[in-house]
């Protein structure tokens, strides 16, 4: 897909554009795809490669799995399926529906074969009325060319913003209601294609009122793969949770203890039965640092973000480098780190791997 010639048309910050897109569902989606029209295409390069690696998919492989995915979101997600449209028309010639719809099911395509490598936790204070979701986003580093912020106000819907992917409805981010999610991959083959695919049940998730809506909804719709959400409010409700196409793990903080966290493996004794993952080692290493990091401990954003700088097992740590002579998918790092605060409503990012101490970009509703 040629890229030369298509221009992104809006601010930039390091290099990461900003959509703004108010409106109906069509409208929402017009916006972002005539925006970044340049970024979508680079997506959509980025993710032939990697579905090639990852999923043995070249383009039309690809396109054509997202497509059997369809008949069931027509039905059940009629809106988001009309956005995706809009992205696709305002990304212009070249780029089509089916091309929108495979990105937009990048984990039911590549990521039931493989996952990535974040490392999240979520804590609340409640002598302070602190919550926080944060976590650090491990890929290839080519998927740093192709990620924006976004503003969205969706018409009759909590107003929304994220650090994501470009062409992809959501990622990680916070609503005006006080709703905030990360996510981790996780790898398993099992899938429901009548069920919602990952990163459409995280954009349902930011445009619930609640910590309960956005459990009900997820329980009530089911995940179309395996993934972990990591869902807080800022009354304080939170749980990272675990999702699978058979029922819902969430996982509370232990007794005594005011954070939980993830990274690429499940780990709740209540997984539901049948479901069988396949993680990497370095998974373990990670979760048991963070487990031993957070222990007793009440962070405000400053501790939390050392905490996801912590270089301790590198190349594979939390905080993490591409390790020597790594090829394929194993060359990720962190690319990003996100730290969600739901008492101000605002989130902190941060581009390349926090322990060289980027500069940070906040995100606000002001």
């Amino acid at each position: 897909m040629a890229t030369d010639g298509v221009h992104d048309a809006v601010p930039h910050w390091n290099g990461v554009p900003e959509v703004i897109a108010s409106g109906s569902a069509w409208q929402v989606g017009f916006a972002h795809g005539s925006q970044i029209p340049h970024r979508i295409r680079v997506c959509i390069e980025n993710y032939k490669r990697l579905f090639e690696e990852t999923a043995e998919a070249d383009w039309p492989e690809s396109r054509a799995r997202a497509e059997t995915y369809l008949a069931a979101l027509k039905q059940n997600e009629p809106d988001l399926v009309e956005e995706m449209q809009g992205i696709a028309a305002g990304a212009g010639e070249g780029v089509d529906f089916l091309d929108i719809l495979a990105l937009n099911l990048r984990s039911e395509i590549s990521l039931t074969n493989y996952s990535d490598g974040c490392t999240s936790l979520v804590t609340q204070n409640a002598s302070n009325s602190e919550v926080f979701v944060a976590q650090n986003w491990d890929w290839v580093q080519e998927a740093g060319t192709s990620t924006a912020f976004f503003d969205i106000r969706k018409t009759d819907k909590p107003r929304i913003r994220m650090f994501g992917e470009a062409g992809i409805v959501a990622k990680f981010g916070f609503n005006d209601r006080g709703v905030g999610i990360c996510m981790n991959a996780i790898r398993c083959g099992t899938v429901a294609k009548d069920m919602l695919p990952v990163h459409l049940a995280m954009r349902r998730v930011l445009e619930c009122h609640s910590f309960d809506e956005a459990m009900a909804m997820l329980t009530r719709k089911g995940l179309a793969s395996c993934v972990n959400l990591v869902i807080a409010d800022k009354t304080g409700k939170i749980a990272t949770v675990e999702c699978t196409p058979r029922g819902l793990a969430p996982i509370y903080p232990d007794e005594g203890e005011w954070t939980t966290f993830h990274t690429n493996h499940l780990w709740s004794p209540e997984i539901p039965g049948g479901i069988r993952d396949h993680p990497s080692k370095n998974s373990f290493s990670r979760l048991e640092r963070m487990k031993l990091l957070c222990k007793r401990q009440r962070p405000d954003a400053d501790q939390i973000r050392r905490w996801l700088s912590d270089e301790e097992g590198t190349p594979v740590s939390i905080c993490r480098s591409t390790p020597p002579k790594a090829v394929g998918i194993e060359r990720m790092e962190t690319l990003a780190t996100i730290i969600i605060d739901l008492r101000k409503l605002t989130a902190e990012v941060s581009l390349g791997r926090p322990s060289l101490s980027p500069p940070v970009r906040t995100l606000s509703l002001d």
